[in-house]
């Protein structure tokens, strides 16, 4: 939008926030503020709604797609409105999980466990009986040692777990020397950017069947989603294959190709962490 934005508008902001805010009731953390069941995963929302105002307003976003060109797009813009879209509130949904899905796959991070975690990982893998079947394998400069014996792995782990629960407290958190590398930068390739962008204006759609249309006899308007959302690709230039503002085909084949990825990376801009 060429004017500037402002998260308090709800006009403006109405797909973000519904995607934010994803399906069903959200969960409260003890300070209460809300955690909501979404594939837009967010500590802090409205703080996040903030900063993507900011960064709006100040050009920070690294997207290139401009409004004039979206709203002059006469095809682009038959779609949205036979879908029954806001233009406006539709763009800021674009712009925004744009940015959040780069600042994810491209400047995003992953943080690392500190040795209570671990240790705590660990623990959980305890079973309920001697009798379970358990392989322990440990590494060291010194050589490599695997144990297949289940009642030497569960005296173990049990000796650990005593450990534990003794020193805890003293344990608890990273340590400086941990701390010093606990930000590890986690890059992904551009191909995953472009699935997990497609994936999240997929994911609003699915959350709303309600924006739909059927296309007129001899219409040559289309109000294929994936065909929207492939375009939105190659117009933000994502992908400059211009095969994407003409079929789905190699749209789904991202979705096939990274069918049930997940991403461990957190978000550089947004409180995701």
């Amino acid at each position: 939008m060429e004017t500037p934005i402002n998260a308090n508008n709800e006009a403006q902001f109405q797909y973000i926030y519904n995607i934010v805010r994803g399906k069903g009731e959200p969960y409260c953390m003890p300070d209460g503020s809300p955690i909501y069941n979404s594939m837009v995963y967010l500590t802090m929302p409205f703080e996040a709604m903030d900063i993507f105002e900011e960064r709006y307003n100040s050009g920070e976003i690294p997207c290139h797609y401009k409004y004039e060109d979206y709203i002059k797009d006469k095809d682009l813009q038959a779609t949205i409105n036979g879908l029954k879209l806001n233009p406006d509130a539709f763009w800021l949904l674009i712009i925004f999980l744009f940015d959040y899905a780069y600042s994810i796959c491209l400047s995003g991070f992953t943080i690392k466990d500190s040795s209570q975690r671990t240790i705590e990982k660990f623990l959980k893998l305890i079973p309920d009986n001697d009798d379970s079947e358990m392989n322990l394998s440990i590494s060291t400069q010194n050589g490599k040692l695997d144990i297949s014996d289940s009642r030497t792995i569960s005296i173990l782990m049990n000796w650990i777990k005593q450990g534990y629960d003794r020193d805890k407290e003293v344990i608890k958190g990273y340590s400086i020397e941990e701390a010093q590398d606990i930000f590890n930068p986690k890059e992904e390739s551009r191909s995953v950017l472009i699935w997990y962008f497609a994936s999240l204006l997929k994911y609003f759609f699915e959350i709303n069947p309600q924006f739909s249309g059927r296309a007129k006899k001899g219409d040559s308007i289309s109000l294929n989603k994936n065909l929207l959302i492939s375009r939105l690709i190659y117009n933000t230039q994502l992908s400059y294959n211009d095969n994407f503002s003409s079929d789905v085909e190699i749209l789904k084949g991202f979705f096939k190709q990274y069918r049930g990825k997940t991403l461990s990376g957190k978000s550089s801009v947004y409180p995701t962490c």
